[in-house]
């Protein structure tokens, strides 16, 4: 093998700051970092988190609650008003509906499926007595607020 060829695969060999001459000689002042320079790597997660696919079922399910295919196909306003001017949230048709209106009604929906979750969930603290009832009346409170309030909307929307 040359001299050449020796001298070349030594310098590429080398890292890139270390082939730099030390100092520059028309430069005095200027000369080679002492540090070396790092390679980072990112490696992709190999599995999907948990939480992650929770949030989109619970994002999709929050998008179906309120209404989200019928906001898209039809447009509907965000807010309506009277003939007298004043505004009005609440649609008086069983088959439309303003977008606050389906928001409100799937945020009550969805609050009224987590005190499901609460009942359920009380259930797992069989030998802890307290607390499964706290969970199981907090849970039974949810859901009958929430039943309330949507059976609220609803008899707003039809007028007996």
């Amino acid at each position: 093998m040359s001299k050449t060829r020796k001298a070349t695969e030594e310098k590429a060999d080398k890292p890139f700051l270390d082939r730099l001459p030390s100092k520059i000689p028309f430069a005095p002042i200027v000369r080679r970092p002492d540090y070396q320079l790092r390679h980072v790597r990112l490696s992709a997660p190999t599995a999907i988190p948990i939480q992650l696919i929770l949030a989109v079922i619970f994002i999709g399910l929050f998008f179906i609650y309120i209404g989200g295919f019928y906001d898209l196909a039809q447009e509907p306003p965000a807010f309506g008003q009277n003939a007298d001017g004043s505004p009005m949230v609440i649609i008086k048709e069983l088959n439309h509906q303003f977008l606050v209106e389906g928001m409100a009604a799937g945020f009550l929906m969805f609050i009224g499926a987590g005190g499901f979750f609460l009942i359920h969930y009380s259930t797992q603290y069989a030998y802890s007595q307290r607390n499964a009832t706290i969970l199981l009346i907090m849970g039974i409170a949810i859901v009958v607020l929430a039943w309330v309030a949507v059976v609220f909307i609803l008899r707003q929307k039809i007028v007996f």
